[in-house]
């Protein structure tokens, strides 16, 4: 057999041998690759989300409107703490020119739990009026039906779970006579 230009080298060991210290060495360095890929799988999972927010949309419809004119503030509170808080609020509005039937979207709405409040400012000042003893003098509505009229709705009484990718809510503006 005729090897050209081939040095010779000695043969090498299947497995080497490695000094303890190589050894533990190298298991430390796994141990630390592992743990650091374990403590960042959390971290790297919630970037991947970001996206992927879980939003949605939001049809309100409102029925019995019962004048031509005005304006129907809706207001979306997502907790007891700012619930009824005008600044604390998504507040919406439609300007009122026919009566009956309205409605409004509310799109890329964040999954959660809400309240909605909602008024028509018949005569647009901007503020739900009162008579002397503070009775409601304008039509209004909650995302539920209260459990009293002698009082504002609590958070909890009506509020509801928003999950969907599409959902909705009928409500019917009403007078506090009713």
């Amino acid at each position: 057999m005729i090897r050209l230009f081939q040095k010779s080298r000695p043969a090498l060991p299947d497995n080497p041998p490695l000094s303890s210290s190589h050894t533990f060495l190298n298991i430390r360095q796994k141990s630390f690759a592992f743990g650091l890929l374990i403590l960042t799988l959390p971290i790297l999972y919630s970037f991947t989300n970001l996206n992927e927010e879980e939003i949605g949309r939001l049809i309100i419809k409102i029925n019995n409107v019962s004048k031509d004119r005005g304006i129907i503030w809706i207001g979306l509170y997502d907790s007891a703490d700012t619930y009824l808080i005008k600044e604390k609020s998504i507040l919406k509005k439609i300007d009122v020119s026919q009566k009956g039937y309205h409605e409004i979207v509310v799109d890329s709405l964040p999954y959660g739990t809400y309240a909605m409040a909602l008024f028509h400012d018949v005569n647009a000042n901007g503020e739900m009026d009162r008579n002397l003893l503070g009775i409601p003098s304008e039509p209004y509505a909650f995302s539920k039906k209260p459990k009293s009229k002698w009082r504002l709705p609590k958070f909890d009484e009506v509020k509801f779970d928003f999950s969907q990718d599409v959902q909705e809510i009928d409500t019917k503006l009403k007078k506090w006579w009713d």
